[in-house]
């Protein structure tokens, strides 16, 4: 199996079994060793994200065809008629609910 000399004495050689020389010279492969458990698996999740193809792209679209200007309006219509029986929350308390419920976002 192909490793690389790590270029600190504290730092482990990295696998790299398989990968271009461009990707080993290019020093991402350190600053991935150094990111954190957590970090890796948003890093893994982001990256097959990004590998959409363009079928599935299509595919997502053609299940989800936008609204029409009539569904559109009829939405809007419902809405003001709840917002006239007194329905629905007003915008302070679906705030706080937010904040509430999304601490991490301050």
């Amino acid at each position: 199996m192909e490793t690389t000399k790590s270029t600190m004495a504290n730092e482990p050689a990295l696998m790299t079994y398989g990968m271009s020389t461009e990707l080993k010279d290019s020093g991402l492969l350190l600053q991935i060793n150094r990111l954190s458990h957590e970090d890796k698996k948003c890093l893994i999740r982001y990256i097959y994200d990004t590998e959409k193809t363009d079928s599935e792209e299509i595919d997502f679209i053609e299940s989800n065809p936008p609204y029409t200007m009539e569904e559109l309006n009829a939405r809007i219509d419902e809405a003001e008629e709840e917002m006239e029986r007194g329905e629905g929350k007003t915008f302070e308390s679906m705030m706080s609910e937010m904040n509430k419920n999304l601490l991490w976002l301050k």
